[in-house]
């Protein structure tokens, strides 16, 4: 099979002839010690630089040539944490830090070539109110999405685009989880009127990626920590879920599958989010979650990816414990297909470069169903 009929048979829930292969997405550092390339200092977040808009251009084409030399299935190659528009400017607040277009207070970190976010703009009910997210039509959105996808033209990968259901970028919005959970207690309605603007705003991002290309949609939203979600089940029932509902009918009206992130245990509100329409669930965080018992529950429904440990053995671990991890992995999850090798959240700047190939390796030798 292709790389991509491999990719998108898994996501069917067939089996494929071995086991596909694709991550969350790749650091910079890991970006520039796969390809040979030298990126700068820039984010994979778009925002950073003198020039925000060509600086995202040129990592996301760049995290695509480093997936391709890793023999990925499937390659995220655009993502609504680097869309912006081309008139944008990131208002620098001191030394690393500025706020991005979606008023995000971010920090790029020139030392580890990352961008953590660290707060938000949005302080009070009145700010709620008047904020105003970027717009998906801004010149420059559509063309960045474009100018990603097309670097894949020609290529033998699955296309997939990253985005968001509202949430996540709400709370980053908000300037933590703490305080927009609060506002879902205290001023609900706010907080609807709030989280469905950024909501309309990520679907917007998601059709323009599809539009311009994108085979597969990850919606990347974090509900969780390893005990439990991080709001009630009423709560995400009432001011989550129908965004995810929502996000997963634009993405069957163009005939694209919804596989949906999120660190953490997510096992009381997994039900509803499968209920909904997703068609895949990443990464069944370690510790967190049982791929198996995942795979068991729901492998007949969704696709499961995952869960290479990110955490301790891709950073620090041997040869041997990667393959290791490897192996547990396919053998809990990858039985009668609908099921793609990931990492156990994303290669970011501290897995080591050798471990990845490792775990590429050990995949390809291990996972043949024929």
């Amino acid at each position: 099979m292709s790389h991509r009929e491999r990719f998108l048979a898994a996501v069917d829930l067939k089996q494929p002839d071995m086991v596909p292969i694709t991550d969350l997405g790749l650091d910079s550092p890991i970006i520039e010690a796969i390809t040979g390339e030298s990126l700068g200092a820039f984010s994979l977040v778009g925002g950073s630089g003198d020039n925000p808009w060509e600086a995202a251009v040129e990592s996301r084409i760049a995290l695509g040539k480093a997936c391709l030399k890793l023999g990925f299935d499937g390659v995220p190659i655009i993502s609504d944490y680097a869309l912006c528009s081309r008139g944008y400017k990131p208002k620098v607040l001191s030394g690393t830090r500025f706020i991005d277009e979606w008023g995000r207070v971010l920090d790029a970190r020139k030392d580890t070539k990352t961008t953590w976010w660290v707060n938000g703009t949005v302080e009070t009910e009145e700010d709620m109110e008047n904020y105003v997210p970027p717009d998906p039509e801004a010149e420059g959105m559509y063309e960045m999405a474009e100018k990603a996808v097309n670097s894949l033209k020609g290529k033998d990968a699955a296309v997939v685009c990253q985005g968001h259901a509202g949430w996540h970028m709400a709370f980053q919005v908000r300037g933590g989880i703490d305080k927009l959970v609060i506002d879902m207690y205290r001023r609900p309605e706010a907080a609807k009127k709030f989280m469905n603007k950024i909501a309309e705003t990520c679907r917007g991002m998601v059709k323009l990626m599809l539009e311009a290309g994108a085979e597969v949609a990850f919606i990347t939203d974090d509900y969780a920590d390893c005990r439990s979600p991080l709001m009630s089940l009423k709560q995400f029932r009432e001011f989550e879920l129908p965004n995810i509902q929502r996000m997963v009918t634009l993405a069957k009206k163009k005939g694209v599958p919804v596989l949906k992130h999120s660190d953490g245990n997510v096992y009381p509100i997994l039900n509803d989010m499968v209920e909904a329409g997703i068609r895949g669930i990443h990464p069944v965080e370690p510790g967190a979650m049982d791929l198996g018992d995942v795979k068991e529950r729901y492998g007949s429904r969704v696709c499961v990816l995952g869960n290479v440990d990110c955490r301790f053995v891709l950073p620090f671990g041997t040869e041997e414990e990667v393959r290791q991890d490897v192996r547990r992995c396919i053998d809990a999850a990858a039985k009668n297909g609908g099921y793609i090798l990931t990492s156990s959240n994303s290669l970011h700047a501290n897995c080591k470069v050798e471990n990845i190939h490792i775990m590429v390796d050990e995949a390809r030798k291990y996972s043949k169903y024929l």
